[in-house]
C-alpha cells in the first residue's frame, strides 16, 4: 500500500502501535494511534510522535473514529473481536498486523520464525549466525523493537529477522518472508483462537505467500508441523532428531548435519553446545538448515553456535548457593515449555509455578511433573486450579507461595546439594507483573538477596 496521504488508524498504544505510528507518519501518512485504556506515554515518545504528526486519542474507542480511515494497523494484544475492528470490517476497511506494515516497508528480505516454543532462542541464534555473513541484520517482532520500525531503518542488503506469533501473523495479508521456521505446535492461546485449528491456521499463514524460490524450515519430529508439508510451496528444509533427511539439518549420535540432496556435511557436536535440552537441539537445527542455505558456512554456523549461551530468561542459570542451582525459565508461559524445561535437567528439581492461568488442560502436564520434581511450589491466580490437577495426579508435596521472595526461599530451604529450583511458570506474568521480564528479573532479585542473608 502506498501510504502518502492515506488516514490510518492504529489501534494499540504498545510498543508495536507506537512503532507503526512513527514510522507511518513518516512516509506521509495522517495517522491517529487509539487505544481504548487510558494511556499516558512516555514522554519522549509523545513528543516523538506529536512532532511526527500523531494524533494521539486514548481513553476512549467509539465507531466515529473510522471516519474517513483507509486502513486499520492493529497491534499483536488485541482480538479481532473487539467492536471497532467489527465495525471496521462491516465497512470494508482493511485491518492488517504491524508486520505487514514491516513487509511493506522493508527493502530488505525477511526471516521469520514461529512456532509454540523456543522462538526467542531460535530468533536470537539466527541473528547471529546472519550476522556472521557480515552483512546488516536487525531483528524485532514478538522480540526487542517494533518491526516496523527495524524494517524502516533497514538498508537493501541485510536481513530483518521477525519473531511472530500467531497474533501477529493472523491479520497479515502479503507478508512474504524468504525464509522461515516453523519449530513446533502445542496447545497455547486458545483462550484468543477458541480452537486448535485456527491457531494453526494463524501460524500457517507464515507461508501461505511463499515463492517456490523462498524457504520453509519444518520440525517433522512435531506431526502437526510435519502435516503441514503438504501445504507448503516453497522449497522445505526439513529437520529432525530421529531421521535423517535428504535437506536440511538432523541430530545423531551428538553430532548436528547439514544435508544438501542427500549429502550430510557435520555442522557443530553436542560438546559445543551450551544450551541445555533436547528442545535447543531442535532450535540448533531450524537454525543450522536456514543459515546455510542463505549462504552461511558451515564453519561460521559451528564457532557461532559455539559461542551462544542462551538467553535471558529462558533456562538462565542464574546462581549456585550451597550446591543449589537457580535457574531463570519465567518465558516458559504454557505448559509445554515447563516440559521442555524440566526434561533438561538429570538433577532433582523443586520447581516453581503458577501466574495468570491460560486455562490449558493439565491432566497430562501433572503426570510429567510428578515423574520430573522433588516438590513442586504454586504462586499468583493460578495456584488453586494447578493444585487441584496436581493432587488429582498424585504430585507431592506441594507447597503454595504468597509472593516471589516466599517462593525462593522455600525453594531452597527444600532443595539438596544438587539440586535444582526452576521457576518455570507455565503461565503467563499478569496477576502480579507487567511482562515475563519482570517476573523473571523478580526471582533473579530474590536469588541474590538470599545469597547475601541465607540461612540454611
Amino acid at each position: 500500500m502506498e501510504y502518502g496521504d492515506k488516514h490510518i488508524l492504529v489501534l494499540g498504544a504498545g510498543a508495536s502501535g507506537i512503532g507503526a505510528s512513527w514510522v507511518l507518519a513518516q512516509v506521509g501518512a495522517h495517522v491517529v494511534l487509539n487505544d481504548y485504556k487510558p494511556v499516558t506515554l512516555p514522554a519522549d515518545e509523545e513528543k516523538r510522535l506529536v512532532s511526527a504528526g500523531v494524533k494521539i486519542i486514548t481513553g476512549r474507542q467509539d465507531e466515529s473514529l473510522l471516519d474517513g480511515v483507509d486502513r486499520i494497523v492493529i497491534s499483536p494484544g488485541i482480538s479481532l473481536d473487539i467492536p471497532i475492528v467489527k465495525a471496521a470490517q462491516a465497512r470494508g476497511i482493511d485491518v492488517v498486523s504491524e508486520v505487514e506494515v514491516a513487509y511493506e516497508l522493508s527493502k530488505s528480505p525477511i526471516v521469520a520464525v514461529t512456532g509454540t516454543n523456543g522462538k526467542t532462542t531460535t530468533t536470537t541464534l539466527l541473528t547471529k549466525v546472519l550476522e556472521g555473513t557480515g552483512k546488516p541484520v536487525r531483528v524485532g517482532g514478538n522480540i526487542g523493537d517494533s518491526l516496523s520500525e527495524v524494517a524502516y531503518s533497514m538498508p537493501a542488503d541485510g536481513f530483518l529477522v521477525a519473531e511472530l506469533s500467531s497474533y501477529q501473523l493472523e491479520t497479515i495479508k502479503h507478508f512474504r518472508p524468504i525464509g522461515a521456521i516453523m519449530l513446533n505446535i502445542t496447545a497455547d492461546h486458545l483462550a484468543r483462537h477458541k480452537t486448535m485449528e485456527n491457531y494453526i491456521a494463524a501460524k500457517e499463514r507464515i507461508f501461505e505467500n511463499q515463492l517456490s524460490t523462498d524457504f520453509m524450515v519444518l520440525n517433522i519430529d512435531d506431526p502437526i508441523v510435519a502435516d503441514m508439508e503438504h501445504r507448503v510451496l516453497s522449497h522445505i528444509l526439513k529437520i529432525s532428531q530421529h531421521q535423517v533427511v535428504p535437506n536440511g539439518a538432523y541430530y545423531d549420535k551428538g553430532q548436528c548435519y547439514v544435508t544438501k540432496d542427500g549429502i550430510a556435511t557435520p555442522v557443530i557436536g553436542s560438546d559445543d553446545i551450551h544450551i541445555p535440552g533436547s528442545h535447543n537441539i531442535e532450535n540448533i537445527l531450524t537454525v543450522i538448515a536456514l543459515t546455510y542455505v542463505l549462504g552461511v558456512p558451515a564453519e561460521t554456523i559451528h564457532r557461532i553456535i559455539s559461542e551462544f549461551h542462551g538467553v535471558e530468561h529462558r533456562l538462565e542459570r542464574v546462581k549456585t548457593i550451597d550446591g543449589i542451582t537457580f535457574y531463570n525459565d519465567s518465558k516458559a508461559t504454557n505448559v509445554d515449555s515447563v516440559v521442555k524445561a524440566l526434561e533438561s535437567f538429570d538433577q532433582s528439581v523443586i520447581l516453581l509455578a503458577g501466574g495468570h492461568d491460560k486455562m490449558t488442560p493439565l491432566e497430562d502436564f501433572m503426570q510429567l511433573v510428578k515423574d520430573h520434581t522433588k516438590a513442586v511450589i504454586f504462586m499468583g491466580e493460578a495456584a488453586d486450579r494447578f493444585e487441584a490437577a496436581a493432587k488429582e495426579a498424585g504430585v507431592q508435596p506441594i507447597y503454595r507461595a504468597s509472593s516471589m521472595k516466599d517462593a525462593v526461599e522455600q525453594g531452597y530451604k527444600l532443595a539438596d546439594q544438587g539440586d535444582i529450583v526452576l521457576l518455570s511458570p507455565a503461565c503467563s506474568s499478569f496477576d502480579w507483573y507487567s511482562c515475563f521480564e519482570e517476573r523473571g528479573d523478580d526471582f533473579k532479585n530474590c536469588v541474590h538477596m538470599l545469597q547475601e542473608g541465607r540461612h540454611h
